[in-house]
């Protein structure tokens, strides 16, 4: 109990010692997602505001970035399938941005700013 406790409270702290175990898996599922959530969202994106593409994004990458994120936390000796939502949101906010910028260096139309 009180090495689950302690991990949480460094974790709150940004101190997690596992965080360290889990950021190359997260770039690494966010890679792997980038090609599919791209041609998924492609064309979609134009005339949005830039929350409004964040959120398309967002939504439309959940499914594929929790395939990918499956794979990976099973191919994984060191994290467990318990984190999974955690290494889901993260990898998915980590790939939102990189979709967007993918997208206008495509050609596509930036999104516009909100009024």
């Amino acid at each position: 109990m009180i090495k689950k406790f302690l991990s949480l409270l460094l974790g709150q702290l940004g101190l997690n010692p596992l965080r360290s175990n889990v950021e190359p898996l997260i770039r690494q599922i966010a890679e792997q997602s980038l090609v599919e959530v791209c041609q998924v969202v492609e064309g979609r994106l134009a005339g949005m505001s830039v929350a409004e593409a964040r959120g398309y994004v967002r939504a439309r990458a959940t499914q594929i970035v929790m395939h990918e994120a499956r794979l990976a936390i099973a191919k994984s000796t060191d994290v467990e399938f318990s984190s999974m939502a955690d290494i889901v949101r993260q990898s998915t906010e980590r790939l939102i941005p990189q979709v967007i910028r993918k997208m206008q260096a495509a050609g596509q139309h930036a999104p516009r700013v909100a009024a």
